[in-house]
Parts: structure tokens; sequence; C-alpha cells
């Protein structure tokens, strides 16, 4: 071991001596009381498993061991049980006599500075780490890092560098200890342990305390506690010491450099903070101190429940600083640690879920509201009623101070007499009569309101209603506004009238009513028609008159029209009355024109408010109408006699107008045109540039807006009209002041609509298929006029002429010039023949190479090529007549068709060949084809020689054939007398023994000159008709023979042939 290691190792036991003898196994001393304990000093790494980066024998490898000037070289594989030095080795047990060790991979694959190899130890739970020891079974490393953290998650903190060139590695000065005042959680850089000497076997021990002042004050410092800590130790292998002649890359070089640990220890006790003296694995199988002085968690980090009197501290050699339990006075099961109340009292444990209506930080005293009348007696709610008590605590009896007009132990009631129990004691009940019904109630005051009325003394209307009256069965009278508000009020500005007809008199412009006698049907004057909306819940009386009170009718039947709607409503009499002046018995009928008519009141209005027809049908004729009234009410601005406060004054929403909102307000318009009032109001769509119509929505545009909305523009000016602001539409800056429109990525305006021949964003340039100059750009104005192409150019493409010249540029069809007014050079035409297509005005000359001498260029009109000698055609593509074999530079040779056997000197323009006459052949026509003989003026004559009976096709000089075995005739085409044709071997057959005899006959009959008519006729051979009597003459066997074969077929054609 050297000395810098004894020295690390001496330090430790010296400083830790004090700690390790407070380490004791019990947490008390011999006379009960509490003391500091600690778990025992151990090797907290002992058969922990250890997560390495890096692992030699993946794949297998061979690995050399530098101890000294010789090399031993080994084998390595991480699968074989025998060669393999996982990380298992580096916590195991082992003798120095049998070392164990894990190892990485060699510089030969690749480990060494920048890439580290990291080593991480998992504790499983906080400790209290003494030291850190490595035992090297290779050379120590040039740089290696010492990491630890307090929490699983968390991030790495440095512990510890090691290194030969501490500031490049790790930017750290090489410092061994820290000064006083400096920051005693900073993690120092050394190069004490850096050589490469050992070669095997070097340690290097880290002490945790070593260098820090407060390490013989540790008890007294909460940095270098929590300095000590770790839960996980990470050991980053950085950079391999090497003799340098790794430099060569030698292969049996690098295989010698690798790491190498023979033992990782780290000397440490569970951190339980003097709590506790052992640890143990819990059943999460999580290692946990078995904690003591009234302490729990992990750590012992705080109080057990029921045990926050005082707060938690780590225990010191002079206190145990045990937790102390809560004084509840056995009245609660939970408390917790009140800072404030520790620091005023010296007991912080403030209780918590008092039992029993106690309170208070020990639960000493009932809690607010509740009284005892003796300490050792359980809590009583007061029971003091909130609202009628002046306060909800009671005396030590159990009564409650009561408010003005309350009564009762807990003051509960209202006195006789009084309601609403309240804040300020009971009061009177105050009803509304006019929107109430019966008295109001005794426990709260609330009145009983009619339908449309609310209020505690029902004395408003509800929302939607107004006009509050006592005659109103529903109190009030439901807002109409034609739908559109439920906010209104009464009218001031109307009178109540009544609208009567007594039938006394005709006034001259009064139109009479009409009585329909057979139904006993009356129509009523116009007075009673028209916007009868402020008679809605008014009274229509009907009265009729007759002699007796027992002709007085005892129904009637009430039609009114209106609003496209009709309403019948059938009505009985209720009491019958007396004339004052006739006394003549009436009787009335009366219909409220509200419900009574429809159950829509909406209904009913709409009605009322184009009421145009009122019919009274009365089934007896026995009375008289005698007065009919309607009750209504008429605007004015004078005193009025009779305020007709069932007119409503309607609070119009936003678009609405008009005392009843039956008008759209300026803005608006109808949701549907010309819906009338009942249809919504709807904002005008006009973009903020005009307004439009209340009814019918069309907008009035302004500021050069045009469209239904006035969403566009007019022509001439661009922009966006739907901004809504005066300026929205400018005039377009183009030539008279046409269309133009704006680009919505850049803002620019384009014109739209340039003169003819013009274009550009201010049609500034010539249009394509025109030129000019339109601005006078470096010369003087000209309009732009059409190029002039001849039409030789396609209409639709791009840059077709010189905008600045007119000088064509894309000319068509072959043609060429400044106006495509001529055929370019190899071709010929009319490129000024506008009736034809441009593709058909120039063709290609086409001069036949081999016919010319060599120019592709033909006259530009008729397109006639310069020909060679005996060379014809506009492309001198053939030979002239008599002439053949067209040769490049040679021209045409001369035929050389024979005068007898041709039918003409010329002969094929290609190959040469003659006309050749009827069976003649050959290329001059100079012989007979096979087949054929007889080479004359008039060609050659068909053989004609039959296939079945000649030898050969070709006949002889004379044109006969030559014929085979029984076949005879001038073209071998008849069978040898006495022979036959059989059909299935077509071969001419000796006849049977008994044709003999025509044979012989047919002897004689040469000698009479058959040898004469063979010559006449070469075509057809024939026997005389006397062959029948010959065969007459022979007998009648040879003849029936004859007969019987022609039956089969076998003979049939040599009898013909006879």
């Amino acid at each position: 071991m050297d000395s810098s290691t004894l020295h690390s190792l001496l330090f430790l036991l010296f400083t830790f001596l004090s700690y390790v003898i407070a380490g004791m196994d019990s947490c008390y001393d011999e006379e009960g009381i509490p003391s500091r304990c600690l778990p025992k000093f151990e090797n907290a790494a002992f058969s922990h498993t250890v997560i390495v980066s890096n692992v030699c024998g993946i794949p297998p490898e061979d690995y050399c061991m530098q101890t000294g000037s010789t090399r031993s070289c080994h084998f390595c594989d991480a699968l074989d049980l025998e060669l393999n030095h996982n990380a298992t080795y580096l916590t195991d047990f082992h003798t120095d006599e049998e070392p164990t060790w894990w190892q990485s991979q060699s510089m030969f694959y690749g480990v060494q500075y920048p890439n580290s190899v990291n080593i991480t130890l998992h504790l499983g739970k906080a400790f209290e780490i003494t030291y850190v020891r490595l035992k090297f079974y290779t050379s120590r490393p040039e740089s290696f890092a010492i990491y630890k953290r307090t929490e699983e998650n968390r991030t790495w903190q440095p512990y510890q560098y090691y290194s030969a060139s501490c500031h490049k590695m790790y930017g750290r000065d090489n410092k061994g200890f820290i000064r006083p005042g400096e920051n005693e959680r900073t993690a120092l850089c050394t190069d004490e342990f850096s050589d490469i000497s050992p070669l095997t076997g070097g340690n290097v021990a880290f002490s945790t305390l070593e260098g820090r002042p407060s390490a013989y004050n540790f008890d007294q410092s909460p940095v270098l506690q929590d300095w000590v800590t770790a839960t996980d130790i990470l050991i980053s292998l950085d950079r391999l010491n090497t003799f340098g002649d790794e430099f060569f890359k030698d292969p049996k070089v690098l295989r010698s450099y690798f790491y190498a640990v023979s033992d990782f220890s780290v000397g440490g006790r569970c951190k339980c903070n003097g709590h506790a003296s052992d640890c143990f694995t819990n059943e999460e199988g999580r290692l946990v101190c078995a904690c003591e002085h009234n302490t729990a968690g992990v750590d012992c980090q705080h109080c057990a429940p029921f045990y926050q009197d005082r707060p938690w501290a780590r225990a010191t050699a002079d206190s145990a600083n045990q937790c102390v339990r809560c004084n509840c006075n056995g009245l609660a099961d939970e408390c917790v640690f009140d800072a404030e109340q520790y620091r005023s009292t010296g007991s912080g444990g403030r209780c918590v879920g008092c039992r029993e209506n106690t309170a208070g930080p020990h639960c000493e005293r009932c809690k607010e509201n509740f009284f005892r009348s003796l300490p050792q007696q359980t809590c009583q709610n007061c029971n003091c009623n909130a609202v009628g008590s002046v306060s909800l605590q009671c005396n030590a009896e159990g009564v409650c101070m009561c408010r003005p007009g309350v009564s009762g132990v807990k003051c509960d009631i209202c006195k006789s007499g009084f309601h609403s129990l309240g804040p300020s004691g009971c009061r009177l009940c105050e009803c509304d009569n006019r929107g109430s019904v019966g008295v109001c109630s005794a426990e709260d005051g609330r009145c009983h309101c009619k339908t449309n009325v609310e209020g505690q003394s029902c004395n408003r209307c509800k929302p939607g209603s107004f006009n509050l009256q006592l005659e109103n069965p529903d109190g009030c009278k439901k807002c109409f506004c034609f739908g559109h508000s439920l906010a209104c009020s009464s009218s001031n500005q109307y009178m109540a009238i009544n609208i009567t007809s007594d039938f006394l008199e005709v006034h001259p412009n009064s139109q009479p009513y009409a009585w329909n006698k057979s139904l006993r049907q009356s129509e009523l004057a116009d007075k009673y028609l028209g916007n009868r909306l402020l008679s809605y819940g008014r009274t229509l009386s009907v009265s009729f008159t007759a002699e007796l009170e027992e002709l007085l009718p005892r129904s009637v039947t009430v039609m009114l029209e209106g609003s496209g709607i009709s309403v019948t409503a059938d009505l009985y009499s209720q009491q019958e009355t007396y004339s004052s002046l006739e006394k003549t018995p009436i009787n009335t009928f009366t219909l409220r024109c509200s419900l009574q008519l429809h159950r829509s009141s909406l209904f009913t209005k709409s009605l009322l408010y184009n009421y145009y027809k009122l019919y009274i049908f009365l089934f007896t004729d026995t009375s008289q109408l005698s007065r009919v009234s309607l009750e209504s009410a008429v605007r004015t601005n004078y005193d009025m006699v009779s305020h007709a406060s069932w007119v409503e004054e309607c609070s119009c929403p936003r678009g609405f107008t008009g005392q009843f909102c039956e008008h759209c307000a300026t803005g608006f318009t109808r949701e549907t045109p010309n819906g009338g009032p009942l249809s919504p109001c709807v904002p005008c769509n006009c973009n903020q540039h005009g307004t439009c119509h209340p009814e019918t929505g069309v907008c009035d545009c302004r500021d050069f807006t045009t469209g239904h909305y006035c969403e566009l523009c007019e022509d001439g000016y661009y922009g966006n009209a739907l901004t809504g602001s005066p300026g929205d539409c400018l005039p377009c800056p183009c030539p008279d002041h046409t269309t133009c429109a704006q680009v919505p990525e850049t803002g620019d305006v384009v014109c739209t609509n340039c003169p003819t021949g013009q274009r550009g964003v201010r049609c500034e340039l010539c249009e394509d298929g025109f030129y000019g100059n339109p601005l006078g750009w470096g010369d003087k104005v000209q309009p732009c006029v059409m190029c002039e192409c001849n039409g030789n150019v396609d209409p639709n493409a791009v840059g077709v002429c010189d905008h600045m010249t007119g000088r064509c540029l894309k000319c068509l069809g072959h043609t060429t010039g400044d106006h495509c007014e001529k055929c370019r050079s190899g071709y010929y035409g009319n490129a000024l023949a506008n009736e034809l297509k441009p593709e058909r005005k120039c063709k290609p000359c086409a001069c036949n190479v081999a016919g010319t001498s060599g120019s592709p260029d033909c006259h530009p009109d008729t397109g006639k090529c310069v020909c060679l000698s005996h060379v014809t055609g506009r492309d001198c593509g053939q030979c002239e007549t008599g002439y053949f074999n067209l040769q490049p530079g040679l021209g045409c040779e001369m035929c050389n068709c024979n005068p007898i056997g041709s039918s003409s000197s010329a002969c094929h323009p290609i190959t040469g060949q003659c006309t050749c006459r009827t069976g003649v052949e050959g290329l001059s026509c100079d012989t007979c084809r096979m087949g054929f003989f007889g080479f004359s003026s008039r060609g050659c004559r068909a053989c004609n020689c039959d296939p079945m009976g000649s030898t050969l096709m070709q006949c002889h000089d004379n044109g006969t054939c030559s014929c085979r075995h029984g076949f005879v005739g001038y073209k071998c085409d008849k069978c040898e007398l006495n022979y036959y044709q059989n059909r299935l071997t077509h071969q001419c057959e000796e006849c049977p023994v008994c044709y003999s005899l025509i044979r012989d006959q047919q002897h004689r009959h040469q000698h009479n000159g058959l040898d004469n008519h063979i010559q006449k006729d070469q075509v057809e051979d024939y026997l005389p008709n006397a062959l029948e009597d010959l065969l007459a003459i022979q007998g009648e066997n040879c003849l029936t023979h004859i007969k019987l074969q022609s039956t089969r077929g076998d003979y049939l054609i040599l009898y013909n042939n006879i």
C-alpha cells in the first residue's frame, strides 16, 4: 500500500472514531434515556449488483497483462464461467492470493478517451458515505471521476476527480483541500493516484470528509451531513494510463491497455439521522431504518404521527432529539406541528380533529357555539337560529339571545303577527292586493302572487309583463312587442275610449251595418276594424233587445278575421237587464279579446294588428242588435280623463324601434324580406358603405361600392370593400379608368381591362402578338398594333414577335422572314396563302439525294429539284421512261428489254425488270416461263399438261406433253383404250378382258379417219354413237357387266370417255 492511500485511510479512522464509538446497538442508555444511535459501519457495496457500461468478452477477445518487461496474454469470454470478468467480481468476496476482477474491453475496441466506461452502484437507500475505495488489477487510470446522487432520479453530483491533468480534463485546479469559508460541497481534483505505476494492485481511497474544514464539527454541519449522503455512486473511467506506445496502433499493444478493478468498496452507514441502530428490508423489498425516538420515514427523517409537540431534529452526541407526544386530552388522534405555537408556548403540537365538540390546541375547551355547564360534561350544540339570534353562542344553560319580534329558546319563530324571520327580526305582512291572492305565509311572509306577478309583496310584474291591475286574474299583462322584446311598461300617452254603435243615427259618411235576415248575420262598420292591437285584453260587448224577456237570445257566435287568421267564439248570456228609457229587456254578451279568443296571446295580437272583419251570428229572429261596444285606446297629448294603462311601451332590443318594436331600426332590415312586424330584424349587411331598406334589405351603396351587400368596388375602382371604411375603394390607376384588381399577397394594383393589345400592371407593355411603345419609354409614344406574321404563328403562343419592332420570332410551317412571308430554305410553297393552315403553306423540297447533285434547295414556288441525267420527277426521285437503277451521282441506266418478249421498252425503275408478254419471263423478257411454249411477239402459250397424266409440267416445243403409262392425249388428260381412271389412285388402270372387243372395234374405226379428227381438235377425243349398236351386237352379257360396274362408279368415267 502506497503512502497516499495509507494517509487517507488513517484520516478516515481518526475522523470518525467518536462517530463509530457512538454507534451503539441501543438507542437508549442504561437508565432508558434516549441517546443517539447509529447502524453498523459496513461495506455498502458488498454483494450489491453493479451496472457497468462495458465488459470484455463481448465478443470474446485476447488481452495482455503488463507486469513489467514482459506481457502475459490471456482470453476473455463473457459467456464462459471460467474466462469471464463480469461486474459481479467488483463486489464479491475474494483473497489477494486468488483475486477476481471486472475488466473492460481493451483499447483495441476503442476504450479510450473521449469514450468513458461507467461503473454504477445503486445502494437502495441513503447512506452516509465515509469512503469510496477502488483496487485496480491493472494500472490506475490517468483520469477518472466519482459522482453521487441523493435520490434515484436526481442528477449526478461530482464527488471527486483524479487526473494527471485536472484543468485540461475537468476544468479544475489540482487541489487537495478546501479553505475555511469556501463551499464545502465542491468536488476536488488531485493528481495523487494518476501514475501508471504500480502496474497492478494500485489502490484509490476517497475520503468524503478529508480536506474539509467542518469535518471535526460534523454534528453542527448540515452541509457536510448532506455531502456524505448518497443513494447511488458512479465511477466514470475517462482516460487510460499508457506508455505512449499505442500511437503505432500495434494490436498487441492496444490489447494490453484496458480497465480492470478487483475490488469496489463503499464504507459507510445506513443513514438514519441518529434515530436507529439498524436497517432492514421491509415488505416492499426496500431497505429502511428501524426508527426509534418516535421518528418515522425511510431515513427517520420526520416525527411519527402524534409526536409533533416539538420540531424534528437529527440526533447529536449531546441530545437524542427524540420526538415528543402531543397533548390532546384524549380527544384527538392526530396532531400537526405549529411553529408559531411552539415559539409562543413551547408546545408545538396542535391537535387536529378534536372530538366531542371540543376545540383548542389541546382540545381543552368547547368549540364555538357549543356549551357545557360543568368541565366534565360533554359539549352540546347551542343550535341558536342563525337569523333570529343576536349571536350563535348561547349561555351556559343553552338559551339564545333573540332579535326583536323573534321568540323561542333557539330564537327560531316569529312572534304572533310577524313574518319573515330575518337579520332585523320579524316583520308585518305587506302583500299588494293587486298582485296577490290570499294572505302571506306566517313563516316567511311570502305572498301568493298571481301568474304574472312576483316580489315578496307581489307588487311588481314579472319580466316580460306590465300593468299590474286588480281585475286582471293574471295580475299583469304579457308584453307583446311583436315577440321581439320581453321588456315593456305602461305607456302614459294613451287614453281609454269605447268604440260604440247604438244604431240610433247614421252619419252621412258611415257605412250602415248589414244584417242578413236568413242567417241572422251582421257585418259591422269599418270603425271596429283596422289595427285594434290597443284592444287586446279589453272587452267587446254585444247587446240585443226584444219585446219580451223570454225572446232574448241565450247565445250568440262572434267571428273575427285578421292577418289571415279566423277565430270564432260562442258567447252565452250572463244576466238580463232593462233599458232605462223604454224599460225593454236587454241581453249583453261580452268577449275579452285575449286568451278567450285563442290560447296563444301572440296569435290573438297578430289578428288584432290587422283586424278586417267582425261577424255576429244569431240563430233566432225574435230580437234585435241594439249596441256594439269595443274598449280601446287613443293617443293624446292632453290631460286624460281615463288613462289606458294596458297600452304597452316596449323597450326594444338593438335593431328594433317603434312603440311596439314594430319597425326595424336604421341599419337593420327584416330577416325575411317584407316579412312584416313579426319578422325579426337583422343588421344590414352593407359592409359600412350604406344603409338598407328596413323591409326589403336592399342596400343603397356609396363610397364607390356596389353589389347586393356593397361588397364589391365599382368598375374602375379597387380595394377591399369588406373592410368597412369610406376609403375602401380607390380609383384604378389605369388608362381611361378601366377596371383593376389588387393582389392579396403583395397589395399591388394590376389593371385587368387594358386597351386591346396592351398588358402589364399599368398596361405599359404590348401583349403577345402586338408591338409598340405605349408609354414612350426612351422614344416617342407608339400605340400597340398587332404584329403582321401572315397567319404563320400560333396566336396562343408566348413571344411570337418582338414587342418593340414587330419582327416575327416564332414563324410556323417552315416560314421565315420578318413577317413570316416566305418559305425557309429547303421548302417551297406560298407563305402568304392565308386560306391554308401554316403547316400546309410551305412543304419540304424533299429532293432525292440520289437523283440530285446534293443541294437540298428547290424552286421556291414549284418545288422542282435539279435532277441528274435521265432522272425526272419533282423531287428527282425516279428514272425517266426506259431507264432504271437510280444511283447517287450517276443517275439512271438504260433498260435492256427484249423487243419480242416485252410489251414495252420501259422497265421497273428499281429492279430493271421489263414488262413481259403472256407466258414470258426473265429480266429482259427473253424466255418462256415454265409450263409455256412457243416464244413469239404474242408471248408464250400455256402447256396445260394434265398434272395426273403427265410426267412433267413442261411440254415439248410443239406443245405436246410426255404422258405416264396408261395415259394418252395431247395433254395426257385421257386414259388409253381398254383403260379406266381409278378415283382412288388417280391412275389409268387396264379394263377387264371383255373390253378387248371394244378395242378391236376401235381399230377398225381408226382406219376411217380417226387421225384427221385428232389433228382438228387437240383438246377432246370421242367415240361415235355407233358404240351402243356395237355393244348390242356383242351380246347381252357384256353389256350387263358394264352397267353393273357403272352403278359402282368404277367404269362410268371410262364409259363416258369412250
